[in-house]
């Protein structure tokens, strides 16, 4: 756990990260992509506008490779290598336009390699990566980075304190502002409280290690209760269909709900609204067995009333096997690498929902759901 240190009095039993370094990823900890991002999370935490910093043209094409990677855009200057294996329509459409002088005509869509404008949101998100100006646009101030949000009720959110108390004064500005996402590694503070800090954070491998087991032991209980394998297959089929309908219907309907009251605002955020405000974080990305454990008893017994005693352990298995699958698999979309072409358009499929479509493109691990219900992403922007 990272160090913390007490605010002054006024702000109660509320702590902070006792620096910039507290608050990155401790999976990337000693690495040089630590020390690179820890450098622009201290910068970032600043809260003043840095030194504006001119580059030049020659030295922007020295930074023309998959692991540091700088784009111009009408003379202003940006670094995007965090943001690569990000980018929602795949990091080889950024590839192929990396030697360009300027990406103006293909942000805007006026340029026949593109097929889509970007978005406001998307320039927002760029000045997150802003390095420097051109000579010729020298005048233009640097953008600031900012460390505090002010929303139209006058409450400034202060992202260098834990967060989750914070958001729910947001009121009606909490939609807009969580849904302009903070491209980084870092793992913000949730709590002051070092135990509920704790259990906000879950590696990935937890997730198969801990469930994995129980699915074994719910099908061998439903051989114990009498059902053939013969049986077992197309209950423990059911349960994976049932998931994934289970996984659509929460992701659209509770996951996106919009919110305006304090606590509607806070238990928003704690379920996904913080995912999508850092869709990085390494830590809060798969669900903590605490909290499915809550779910799984709610289900089991709904379901039992309704399945039979044989079934029902195949059945349940093969639900708890699909949310191991869309754990896992919304891991990778978020930081691993595409091999092949299924996993490389599923990758674009939702991150295009992330950073461009936040209304579209409910699923994760495919998209059936989307297609049954008409909540299809458009295949132009």
């Amino acid at each position: 756990m990272a160090a913390v240190e007490r605010l002054d009095a006024s702000d109660g039993d509320e702590t902070r990260p006792s620096s910039p370094d507290s608050v990155l990823d401790p999976q990337l900890e000693g690495s040089l992509e630590t020390n690179f991002r820890r450098r622009k999370v201290s910068n970032g935490l600043t809260g003043s506008a840095p030194a504006l910093k001119v580059v030049t043209l020659e030295e922007v094409r020295n930074h023309r490779t998959p692991a540091d990677a700088w784009i111009v855009v009408d003379g202003e200057v940006y670094d995007i290598t965090d943001f690569l294996a990000n980018h929602p329509g795949g990091s080889e459409l950024i590839m192929e336009h990396l030697e360009d002088d300027n990406v103006h005509d293909i942000m805007q869509g006026t340029d026949k390699a593109s097929d889509h404008s970007h978005s406001k949101s998307a320039y927002e998100m760029l000045e997150q990566f802003h390095v420097g100006s051109l000579p010729s646009k020298v005048a233009k101030t640097a953008p600031a980075c900012k460390t505090t949000f002010k929303s139209s009720n006058g409450f400034v959110l202060d992202l260098k304190k834990p967060l989750v108390l914070q958001v729910g004064y947001l009121g009606e500005d909490y939609h807009d502002w969580v849904h302009q996402a903070i491209v980084t590694k870092e793992t913000p503070f949730f709590f002051g409280n070092k135990f509920l800090e704790f259990n906000t954070r879950t590696v990935w491998w937890v997730v198969p290690l801990i469930w994995l087991p129980v699915i074994c032991w719910l099908e061998y209980m439903a051989t114990r209760r009498g059902l053939s394998i013969y049986g077992m297959l197309p209950a423990t089929g059911a349960g994976i269909l049932f998931w994934s309908f289970v996984e659509y219907s929460l992701h659209r309907h509770l996951f996106h709900v919009k919110t305006t009251t304090y606590w509607w605002n806070t238990l928003h955020y704690l379920l996904h609204g913080c995912h999508h405000k850092y869709p990085l974080d390494g830590l809060r990305l798969v669900f903590p067995p605490a909290g499915t454990t809550i779910f799984c008893v709610l289900f089991w017994n709904i379901l039992k009333n309704v399945i039979s005693k044989a079934v029902m352990p195949a059945a349940f298995g093969g639900g708890l096997l699909g949310y191991v699958m869309y754990d896992l698999t919304h891991y990778f979309l978020h930081h691993g690498v595409p091999f092949d072409n299924i996993s490389r358009n599923l990758k674009r499929y939702h991150l295009n929902h992330h950073f461009k479509e936040q209304t579209t493109g409910f699923g994760i691990t495919s998209s059936l759901w989307d297609w049954v219900f008409g909540t299809l992403p458009p295949t132009k922007g």
